[in-house]
């Protein structure tokens, strides 16, 4: 579609549509894990005590976790439908550190594959206050800093993959509220009131990659677009702080990219859009992100480091699953694999094989 003609364009429709405000009486998205579930994932965590969760694969976790596989589908079909939904019950305080990244992986492979999400090749990543300071200040040192690094307040977002989940290990003293919004309802808004802004979000904006690609690879992405319909269907990518460094990278936002994206986020900030989730340990929440944005409040921590907030986050890939296979290569990939990330277990070994030990040697 020309992005320069919005007059084609019909509002989304469906499930994917939804305001904050539709779930002051419905909990729906909520999954609570049974005792025979529970249990299930103990008795598995600790039968596969000391081996690295990587070498667990989708049929192992599948037959170890038969009674969860019921429950990994009705997410699933949500995630595809609604967008997002929450698990709660994962038996924190009867497993290990290691057991409970081998009971969370087990539980990503019930969906599809995880994948390395920074310079490091994570499969799982740690989401807790590194002492970074998070923005685009004029501070050259800070312009690489990650979000999940740090305690501030974190903008509306999605991540570059087709599901993110977070496992709430640890919660905060105070702060780090979930906060979660439909982009097809943001899509609508403007649509109706502000449609002067859809062809910069239709064309779409460069994305910052904060220094880990490999070399010979661009600092920034290609165009992602931000909306992309697909008849009544509209996925969205977004990511402001992303975006910013981008611009500083290439060449400054123009006055109709900045407009554009104001609207996008006074849309998202209003308040009968947003659903909030304060997060228990135990608490697995999965996005589908072409279909929602997370921001999170800021948060104080505990003075004892092993009472601070503590979340494991997982990129998943659900390779051709409807409807995240009916994207494009640029709105799944461009943002979401270059360098070391983005890369399968099975990707990421074949890589480590060609490079031999070295695997700086990428960069």
């Amino acid at each position: 579609m020309d992005a320069t003609h919005t007059s084609t364009l019909q509002p989304a429709r469906g499930a994917s549509v939804w305001k904050g405000t539709d779930f002051a009486r419905d909990d729906s998205w909520l999954h609570r894990l049974t005792p025979a579930q529970a249990n299930a994932l103990v008795d598995a965590a600790r039968r596969w005590d000391g081996r690295d969760f990587r070498s667990l694969g989708r049929d192992e976790a599948a037959s170890a976790l038969e009674t969860l596989v019921p429950t990994a589908h009705a997410v699933r079909t949500e995630l595809g439908d609604r967008g997002f939904a929450l698990v709660r019950g994962v038996p924190i305080d009867a497993l290990t550190d290691g057991q409970i990244q081998l009971a969370y992986w087990a539980v990503g492979l019930l969906f599809g594959q995880g994948l390395t999400q920074n310079a490091k090749a994570d499969f799982l990543c740690p989401v807790t206050d590194m002492g970074v300071d998070f923005g685009y200040s004029g501070d050259a040192s800070q312009r690489n800093v990650r979000g999940y690094q740090s305690k501030a307040d974190l903008n509306y977002h999605c991540d570059p993959t087709d599901v993110v989940a977070l496992l709430c290990v640890r919660k905060a003293l105070s702060g780090g509220l979930s906060t979660i919004v439909s982009t097809p309802a943001i899509f609508n808004e403007i649509l109706r009131d502000h449609p002067q802004h859809l062809p910069v979000l239709l064309n779409g904006l460069r994305y910052d990659r904060k220094a880990e690609q490999w070399s010979g690879e661009e600092p920034v992405s290609e165009r992602i677009p931000v909306f992309a319909q697909h008849g009544a269907r509209v996925s969205c990518r977004y990511a402001r702080s992303y975006i910013i460094g981008g611009a500083q990278k290439t060449q400054p936002l123009s006055d109709a990219q900045q407009a554009a994206l104001d609207c996008f986020d006074a849309i998202a900030c209003r308040a009968d859009m947003p659903l909030h989730m304060a997060f228990e340990p135990g608490d697995i929440q999965l996005l589908n992100n072409y279909t929602v944005v997370h921001g999170r409040t800021a948060y104080e921590d505990d003075a004892d480091p092993t009472r601070r907030r503590f979340l494991w986050r997982l990129w998943l890939h659900l390779d051709a699953q409807a409807p995240w296979c009916d994207e494009s290569e640029i709105m799944r990939w461009a943002f979401a694999r270059f360098g070391n990330l983005g890369r399968s277990v099975d990707e990421w070994n074949k890589l480590a094989e060609t490079i031999g030990e070295n695997r700086a040697a990428v960069f």
